[in-house]
């Protein structure tokens, strides 16, 4: 009984990070004649759990999170799904080495994993608006979200708890 509560926290911790993200990822910054590009926390968020917890960041977990960002945001319904889901797919391998390495490591895979995320929203973006979407704004957004990881990873590790996983002796 105790492990289907352990499961349960660890159910409701993860969605509400993860919708807490989203609703952060709302919030822009008012500066110059456009809004400043925010970071996006819940790719932020995707990527800690699939370390920290893959048995609870899941795909189906993934696709929840991408939809409700998408239309959260107000972005076109299925692109960041897609690429979030796609990013985590192709990623996945990458993941368990990174999970004992440390966080400039981490911080690097993380940066493949944005990276390949926001390339393939782009990709899907223009291609469903059938038009080239600005690339610069997309850059600095990703830059953005890129540099936020390792401040946001420790916060969260120093809130839950989370040390690194131990090398296991072969």
């Amino acid at each position: 009984m105790k492990a289907l509560g352990t499961t349960v926290w660890a159910l409701v911790l993860v969605l509400a990070t993860s919708f807490l993200a989203i609703i952060l990822s709302h919030v822009a910054l008012e500066v110059g004649p456009v809004s400043t590009p925010w970071p996006r926390f819940a790719v932020i968020i995707v990527f800690f759990w699939m370390l920290h917890r893959p048995d609870m960041m899941t795909v189906p977990m993934v696709f929840l999170v991408g939809l409700a960002q998408d239309l959260m945001l107000g972005d076109i319904a299925g692109a960041g799904v897609l690429s979030l889901m796609i990013a985590t797919i192709l990623l996945d391998r990458m993941l368990p080495p990174l999970r004992t390495m440390p966080l400039v490591l981490r911080w690097l895979g993380f940066g493949a994993f944005v990276g390949l995320v926001f390339a393939l929203e782009w990709i899907l973006t223009s291609a469903a608006r059938l038009s080239m979407q600005p690339l610069d704004l997309v850059l600095m957004q990703g830059g953005m979200t890129f540099l936020v990881y390792p401040v946001i990873s420790v916060a969260m590790r120093q809130f839950l708890r989370i040390g690194r996983t131990p090398r296991r002796a072969l």
